[in-house]
């Protein structure tokens, strides 16, 4: 019987290799050819070999919003992209940057810039010197956790791309119009070494040059820059939120420019050196978590201890920063569910009034009264079960949504202490990894 199901088998196999293009040889290396480009690919594609004068690889970005060898991206808004390939020969280590761009319908290199580099750290565009162009500002790895960055700057009229007169070290960076004035702006950041403090670098642009605008320390304790966003911080204030990695968790920094010091201000050390208020154990990221276009920072609030062997959900008061009087202001609380990526935002009511616990395969959280800051009623359940679960596992619960192979459901307990409906739950209740 195997040796009958086996012949069709190998029929259709040999029909597909007969139909494909593809090529059978000894070297395993030939024996999927991938099929050629085609269009703008083939003709980037041929403007590296070109360059390569032979075999070559592709680099990519470690870091960053683009990830890929290749990036194209419209530099001067005329609704035609131009590129930017990493690559490096077969002779040496260096990494190259290619940057390309068509012209009447025809593809061509621009510059082919050979680096001192053998690592791309990460790349983005900014229009920095406001001539209308965005620019390309190309982080290299130099060893560990520093990194340099240069600018190049794309003419369209010449079709030219060139190197500006710009290098500095650092560890992340980001742009964004950090003194209001309409333009793009650089912040750098670096950690603590051996050599130097951490530090964070505003640049600005005037009299066709970047300078040094303002400087501010940063903590000292950050070992590492784990996510780093420019956003609002209010109506109309761009600052860069900072979440670093500290010795049992993490914290965030908060930078901003205050034209009238003509300072680079970084919360909370313009009020306190020794403590963050935003220390958490908890990989929790800054993010607009309620969809206003403004920014806002998690700080984990403590909860009720449990005589059992279930885990405290962290709760997690969400708080927009108030500049004026340099502080964290709450939005609003809920109750987290790290690992299966939501949470329940708390209503009025339950505010300091309800504890959340987790089960052991976090699965389940359970949400009771608290009584004398001991767990009380039990008045909410929400749990993941298997997509298509049968319909006796989920008797008694109410499905919320389903999302990544879980169905997320809820059973209402006691509300004789709390009142909680339908209703409430399902407006609540919201995704982690979609709501940002």
């Amino acid at each position: 019987m195997k040796a009958k199901r086996f012949l069709p088998i190998l029929f259709i196999i040999i029909v597909c290799v007969l139909m494909s293009s593809c090529s059978i040889g000894l070297d395993d290396e030939n024996l999927l050819q991938p099929p050629k480009n085609t269009g703008r690919e083939a003709a980037i594609q041929k403007l590296i070999e070109k360059a390569a004068r032979g075999r070559y690889s592709l680099k990519y970005p470690k870091n960053g919003e683009y990830r890929s060898a290749i990036i194209t991206k419209d530099l001067n808004s005329d609704e035609n992209d131009e590129a930017v390939a990493f690559y490096r020969t077969q002779l040496d280590e260096s990494v190259h940057m290619l940057v390309m761009c068509c012209v009447k319908d025809e593809w061509k290199t621009c510059q082919d810039f050979k680096t001192d580099y053998t690592e791309v750290d990460s790349i983005c565009f900014s229009d920095y010197n406001f001539d209308g162009t965005l620019d390309i500002l190309a982080g290299f790895t130099t060893s560990g956790d520093i990194n340099e960055l240069s600018i190049y700057n794309y003419n369209p009229k010449t079709a030219q791309a060139s190197e500006a007169n710009f290098k500095t070290n650092y560890s992340t960076f980001a742009t964004g119009d950090f003194d209001g004035d309409g333009g793009s702006e650089i912040i750098t950041l670096t950690l603590t070494s051996a050599d130097s403090e951490a530090k964070a670098t505003l640049f600005d642009y005037d009299k066709k040059k970047l300078y040094k605008l303002s400087q501010c320390s940063m903590d000292s304790t950050v070992t590492k820059y784990e996510n780093v966003t420019a956003a609002l911080l209010d109506k109309k204030t761009t600052g860069l939120a900072v979440d670093g990695i500290v010795d049992g968790g993490y914290n965030t920094q908060i930078l901003y420019y205050d034209a009238k010091e003509t300072l680079l201000m970084n919360y909370p050390y313009t009020v306190s050196k020794n403590s963050n208020p935003t220390f958490r154990s908890y990989s929790i990221t800054s993010r607009d978590i309620d969809e206003d276009k403004i920014i806002e920072f998690p700080v984990i609030k403590s909860s009720a201890n449990t005589a059992d062997t279930e885990n405290i959900a962290p709760v997690t008061s969400w708080r927009s920063f108030d500049i004026k009087n340099n502080k964290l202001v709450e939005d609003f609380r809920c109750m987290n569910n790290i690992e299966y990526g939501y949470y329940f935002k708390m209503p009025e009511n339950f505010i300091d009034a309800t504890a959340a616990t987790l089960s052991e395969d976090s699965k389940t959280m359970k949400i009771y009264s608290l009584v004398n800051d001991k767990k009380g009623a039990l008045i909410l359940t929400i749990k993941a079960f298997d997509v298509g679960a049968p319909p006796e596992k989920m008797k008694g619960y109410s499905t919320i949504e389903n999302y990544n192979q879980n169905t997320f459901a809820y059973k209402i307990g006691d509300t004789s202490v709390l009142y909680i409906d339908d209703k409430t739950v399902k407006e609540n209740f919201a995704l982690s990894d979609v709501s940002v």
